[in-house]
């Protein structure tokens, strides 16, 4: 599995709870899904439950365009394809 950086996700807008961002990386969406995989957001952007990620993933950072919705867990987050 790889892991989730930091320098890939940007804060689009929004408040805590309803935040939107975008996530550029070379991991496959099924990687992304993983539970865990956000763990760090939680930190680096107060990443919080009804919290949405645009990913863009795989080798192109294209491959896939999903929407995923955050579920953070008393800092265990995991997320679900909205798409």
């Amino acid at each position: 599995m790889a892991d989730y950086l930091s320098e890939d996700m940007r804060l689009m807008g929004g408040v805590p709870g309803q935040q939107l961002f975008l996530y550029r990386t070379d991991d496959e969406i099924a990687t992304l899904l993983n539970a865990g995989y956000f763990d760090d957001a939680a930190d680096d952007y107060n990443l919080d439950t009804g919290d949405i990620i645009v990913a863009c993933s795989g080798s192109t950072r294209a491959n896939a365009i999903d929407l995923l919705v955050a579920t953070n867990t008393a800092g265990v987050v995991s997320v679900v394809n909205g798409s």
